[in-house]
């Protein structure tokens, strides 16, 4: 009887052996360790993925004349000051974009710089004109403003037709050379460009020339900042607007138009708006006209 029990229990003990045998492992919870074949391709797949490149900065070159307030004034040690000067400050701030700003002789000197492709940008506060669109590419307006004659204030000359034959002295490369230039056969006026803003408004204002035509924007520099008395004419030869200038190419299209979008931004929020009048005394941008020459025109 004690062999045949023995007999028994180890049928039972050999039986429960194999069952436990045949019992499969369960993969591990999430409490556990993680599953080895799962976290080998989760590895695979992060090492198969491929870092996205940042994005370049965009880098270019402006060229300025930079010789005095309000317009633009480039210090020797690089500090860019006037109307150009503080509003680039606000586009390089808002975008990151790295820039290399160039010191021009004059006006034709800049544009020549342009055409020669060592600068990308003409930014001199330079108006939108016939002439310079048929060569180049221009941004939107930044502001208006105007070109008029100036004499003495006490002198005679109250009309165009009363300085019939007389010199009427222009800043050579600047907008209202052109129109007076181009008036002056009308009125027999003798025109005479002067290399020297500065020296221009003296030989006025010292008499001895009677007249010149610039923008109302430098004539009030002049009568501000050097105590000059000078009379503006009624009559005005000209109105414009003003822009940054490009060449004629699909590549400073793009830059131009990457400019525009910030340049609208700025006149949302108002920062045109109040570095024009820190310069030039009120808000020019509230004279930009669709009468006058934009860039697609």
């Amino acid at each position: 009887m004690k062999k045949l029990i023995a007999l028994l229990l180890s049928m039972v003990l050999i039986f429960s052996l194999m069952a436990a045998c045949g019992e499969k492992e369960e993969p591990a919870t999430n409490n556990g360790t993680a599953n080895t074949e799962t976290k080998t391709e989760e590895n695979k797949t992060e090492e198969n993925k491929t870092e996205e490149p940042a994005e370049e900065t965009r880098k270019f070159t402006i060229g300025t004349v930079g010789s005095g307030l309000p317009y633009s004034l480039l210090e020797d040690d690089g500090t860019w000051t006037g109307v150009e000067g503080e509003l680039w400050d606000s586009i390089l701030e808002r975008t990151g974009w790295e820039v290399e700003v160039v010191r021009c002789a004059d006006m034709t000197s800049l544009f020549g710089e342009l055409d020669s492709g060592r600068i990308d940008v003409a930014a001199n506060c330079a108006a939108i004109t016939e002439s310079r669109l048929e060569a180049h590419i221009c941004s939107d307006p930044i502001y208006g403003d105007a070109q008029v004659i100036v004499v003495q204030p006490d002198s005679p000359y109250q009309t165009f037709e009363d300085l019939r034959g007389q010199i009427v002295g222009v800043s050579a490369g600047q907008a209202a050379q052109n129109t007076v230039e181009k008036i002056a056969p009308q009125y027999d006026w003798d025109v005479h460009p002067y290399e020297n803003t500065a020296a221009l408004f003296q030989e006025v204002d010292l008499g001895r020339i009677p007249a010149l035509g610039h923008t109302v924007s430098t004539v009030e520099k002049y009568q501000r900042e050097q105590g000059m008395k000078l009379r503006m004419l009624d009559e005005k030869l000209f109105g414009n607007n003003v822009g940054w200038w490009f060449r004629d190419d699909e590549e400073s299209a793009e830059l131009r138009d990457a400019i525009n979008e910030v340049l609208a931004e700025m006149h949302k929020d108002g920062t045109t708006a109040e570095i024009t009048e820190k310069y030039f005394y009120e808000d020019m941008t509230k004279l930009i006209s669709d009468e006058w020459l934009h860039a697609t025109h």
